[in-house]
């Protein structure tokens, strides 16, 4: 993951602007939003997006690329949340599913460099 991801937990207002400043990684209307803050912005700016994110009685929760999360708002939204974006919420703190190691991974089958794995040595 490059950067660090916020999620927004609220009805969205004047979501266009925010989207025009940053990608959005991930929506579950009308009440999530996950923007992502290029790894290149210093860190210290990410105080002030959050502030500016957790606006209007909404809440941000930041995730950075280590998986330490940082939140700013109205933490009672959620209790609004239908049980959808809970889980949704729930599963974004956790992060995303660590890559296994296996020979090949992330490579397309297409791609010159990809050696498959080792075939079974009983030819299965």
């Amino acid at each position: 993951m490059d950067g660090t991801e916020i999620l927004v937990v609220g009805e969205s207002r004047g979501g266009g602007a925010l989207e025009g400043r940053w990608p959005v990684v991930a929506r579950v209307p009308p009440w999530i939003t996950v923007f992502r803050v290029s790894a290149d912005e210093p860190a210290e700016h990410l105080a002030e997006h959050l502030r500016e994110l957790s606006g209007d009685g909404r809440l941000a929760l930041a995730r950075s690329p280590h998986g330490e999360i940082t939140s700013m708002g109205d933490e009672a939204v959620v209790r609004q949340v239908d049980e959808h974006a809970l889980l949704f919420i729930e599963a974004w703190k956790s992060g995303p599913s660590r890559k296994s190691s296996r020979l090949g991974e992330g490579r397309n089958w297409g791609d010159p460099d990809f050696r498959p794995p080792d075939l079974n040595p009983n030819g299965v």
